[in-house]
Formats: C-alpha cells, structure tokens, sequence
C-alpha cells in the first residue's frame, strides 16, 4: 500500500506522530463509506461464514454470474473463509451449466443473468441497500427539526455518498446542503493547490490525514482489483496481443486487455501530470481510480489529481445549484402566468417550452471511460477472430473466458457455429473447473474442516470475477 511504503522511509518518532494524527481525526472519514465496509465485511461472513447461508448465495451467485472484481479481491484475502467459498462454487457450477445451454439463452432468467453480468455483484447490491438506508436517516434528519450535528456530518460525507443522499432531500433543503458541500470542497481545492505550490513536497500522509482532500473526493480506501500484479505483469509480456491471449491457458483473453487499457491509462496519468498538460482527459474522478492513482507511492501525482477530481465535483455541484435556481424561477414564472389567467381571464401569450429546466450531465470519470472502451474493443475483435476456425481452434485450446466476459461476448455472438462453440465450451470449462475444485479439496479429519489451496481459490475467483 502507499501509506505503507511511504512509513518505512520515516524515522520512528514520525510513524509514531503521523499514527497519533491519524488516530486524531478518526471521526472525520465518510460515515456512509464506514457503513459501506462494514456491509461489505457482514455480507462476506455471513455468505461464506454461516453454512445456513450457503444455498441463498449459491443463488445469487448464479443468478449474477459471480462478483465484481473488487469483491473478487476481497474474497482473495479472506482464507478463513475458503470453506464457504468452496462450498457455494461447487454449488453454483451445477446449477450453472445447464442455463448455459444454446437453448436457453432467449429465456427471461438467462436473458436477464446475460445482459446485467458486467455490472451485478450481489456484495455491491448489499452495500448498497445500507448506504442508502443510511443516506436515507441523514437526509430525514436533515428534512425533519434542525439539527446542527447532521449539517456538521455533511462536511465528511464523500462526494459519491453526498450526492446520494442529496438526491434524498427537498428542494429548498438540497439548495442550502450543496451550498454548504460546495463550501467545503472549495477549502479542500484551496489546501490542495497551496500544498502543490509550496516548495516541500506533499506528503500523502499529511494530504489524507490534516487536510483530508483525498478522503471528501475518493472516500474510504478501496483495495486493488488485480492482487497478483508481477505474476500479471509477466502474464502481459507472453501475451502481448489478443491473438496471443486467446490460446493462452491461464487467463481471460478479455480481462488481459483491460488489464493492459489499464496500464496504459496509469502511465498516461503519469505523463500527463509530469509534463502540465491538461488533465480532464485522463485524470480520474470516480473512488476507485482515483485509489488507483493514490496506491502508486507518488504524492505529487496523487495530489494534482485529487486537485482536478475535487474542481470536478464543485462544477458538478454548481451546475445543481444553478438548476435549481433555475427550477425554481420557471416555477415563479409558471405562477405567474396561472394567476394571469385567473385575473384576466385570458390565455397568455408566452410559450412555456421556452422556460426549460438546466439539465445536468453526470461527468463519467475518464478512467472507467478507458476500460469499458478497452473492454468492448476486446470483445469486437475477438468475435471477429472467432469468425476463423484457426482462432477458434486456439481459443478452445486457451483458458476461454471468466463468467462476466463470456456474458458479454456470448450475447453479441451471432447465431451459429460461433454461439455453439461458445456455449459448449464454457459447458465443458465450467464442468472440468468443477472436477478439479473436487480433485484439490483437502478434508482434514479431525476437525472436518474444509481447506481449500490458494492456487484453486485464486482459479475460482477468476474464473467468477473477471480480475486477471
């Protein structure tokens, strides 16, 4: 981690000062990221810890084509629970293969598990039920008597889970919330460009911690999706291509390429920020790559780019505060008029169609803009590849593909030889993954416990998150 390798370089006496600071402002994190993790850790342990849960995650499972890669991750790290998650794979594979089949793919079950794959995580859908019940109390305590302790909590609220809960709150009640947010974005924006300014050089630590930019803009820390990093990197180096990728054995062709989109944003991140160019077009904006960029070890880089995701957010926010100013004088004009014609009597004359409400568009983080370009022009070109038989050869050789992608390739397969070979192949995957989950299973007797190496862990996880 960053954090962690900047600490080895300091002497003992400023470990011991930047761990009292952090102990300090404790109580200034994003509550609702903290409600997030804590959903996420209660999700995970009662899924794979409680084997009364087994058989309803199994079915969530299916019903999703597995987890999101970040939870894929998370579950990497958990081996105390590699009893469960062995238990509820094995479960799945069953229940898993005969929906595959060619037949069933226009089914409404199968139809719905195909195209919402990329982006369903059970894990993420339980998270995200307690943050918006979470979000949801703020804002009744917001909406119901003032209380000064839930204005004060607006402050630490990340930029994701204030927008969330903005979205909650009454008009007149949501104008004074970003007005205030926008206020303390501001500050942060104005610490930022003065760190960046200052002749020493900034210090993560002192970014997160004192001046805490990094936590409002990426909220709670987020780990890294890809766990394996060397042995990916050298994974990229045999593969340098998709036609290499598709033969390969041990990895999804799909996920290698996004992989590589990643690595290349990261280095364009880089450039961009050594040399002062012009940032909207590759710096992130959303918690996840913005984590991305922090976990590099590079403070100067981490601080200009939450500088730019922090400018982002107050347009964002302005642009809401100007739509609702807006909002509200069509609904002053609009009054007007119903009372002319009640004085009156008469139609008026002005067209309503010109008194439009401002629209505002969500600016989607050039980062996750990179990989799902990445990502579909990998699933293009090997659909075209696929066409040959030579490449279909070699792709039945190779690894295939992890679930979510083979759900995305698999509906834009045309009818026919190609769509068949899809389907019988991860058929047949899917049914030997199943046999050597069984085959590498060890049974202590003593406690009848199940253990489950990390090298089968690891091939499930892919096989079911898409994480290369």
């Amino acid at each position: 981690m960053l954090f962690e390798r900047k600490g080895k370089d300091l002497p003992s006496s400023g470990l011991n000062a930047v761990n009292s600071n952090a102990a300090k402002i404790e109580g200034c994190t994003c509550p609702v990221c903290e409600t997030f993790a804590g959903a996420d850790a209660e999700y995970l342990a009662r899924a794979f810890g409680d084997s009364r849960r087994f058989a309803m995650t199994s079915y969530a499972v299916t019903d999703t084509l597995g987890f999101c890669p970040r939870h894929g991750a998370a579950l990497l790290s958990q081996a105390h629970l590699s009893r469960g998650i062995i238990q509820v794979f094995r479960d799945v594979i069953p229940r898993m293969i005969p929906l595959l089949a060619e037949k069933c793919i226009y089914e409404d079950r199968v139809q719905q598990m195909l195209f919402g794959a990329s982006n369903a995580c059970p894990a993420c859908a339980y998270g995200n039920r307690a943050v918006a019940r979470h979000a949801g109390r703020i804002a009744r305590q917001l909406s119901g008597v003032p209380d000064q302790a839930a204005w004060r909590r607006l402050d630490s609220l990340c930029v994701r889970h204030f927008e969330i809960l903005a979205g909650e709150l009454k008009q007149e009640i949501r104008m004074a919330a970003l007005r205030q947010y926008v206020d303390t974005l501001n500050n942060a924006a104005r610490t930022t460009r003065k760190l960046l300014r200052s002749r020493r050089a900034p210090d993560a630590l002192l970014l997160e911690h004192r001046h805490p930019a990094l936590g409002l803009v990426a909220g709670r820390p987020v780990p890294e999706p890809c766990p394996s990093g060397d042995a990916l990197a050298e994974t990229l180096q045999v593969c340098p291509t998709l036609i290499e990728g598709i033969a390969y054995p041990d990895a999804c062709p799909v996920c290698l390429e996004v992989e590589r989109a990643r690595r290349r944003w990261i280095y364009g991140v880089q450039v961009t920020a050594e040399f002062k160019q012009i940032g909207w077009l590759l710096f992130p904006t959303c918690s996840e790559h913005l984590w991305t960029i922090a976990w590099l070890g590079d403070p100067k880089l981490t601080a200009i780019v939450v500088t730019h995701a922090l400018q982002v957010a107050i347009d964002q926010i302005q642009q809401q505060i100007l739509a609702l100013v807006r909002a509200a004088e069509i609904e002053a004009e609009l009054a007007k008029e119903t009372t002319g014609i009640a004085h009156w009597g008469t139609r008026p004359r002005r067209k309503t169609e010109s008194l439009k409400p401002m629209t505002v568009r969500p600016i989607r983080c050039p980062g996750c803009e990179r990989l799902v370009i990445a990502e579909d022009h990998a699933t293009g070109s090997l659909l075209e590849l696929l066409q040959q038989r030579k490449y279909r050869n070699a792709f039945n050789r190779g690894y295939g593909l992890c679930m979510k992608h083979f759900a995305q390739v698999y509906v834009l397969a045309p009818k026919g030889t190609l769509r068949t070979t899809l389907a019988e192949g991860q058929q047949g995957r899917l049914a030997a993954f199943a046999h050597m989950l069984d085959e590498r299973v060890q049974v202590v007797s003593d406690d009848e416990t199940t253990v489950l190496r990390e090298a089968p862990l690891r091939a499930a996880l892919h096989r079911f998150c898409g994480f290369a």
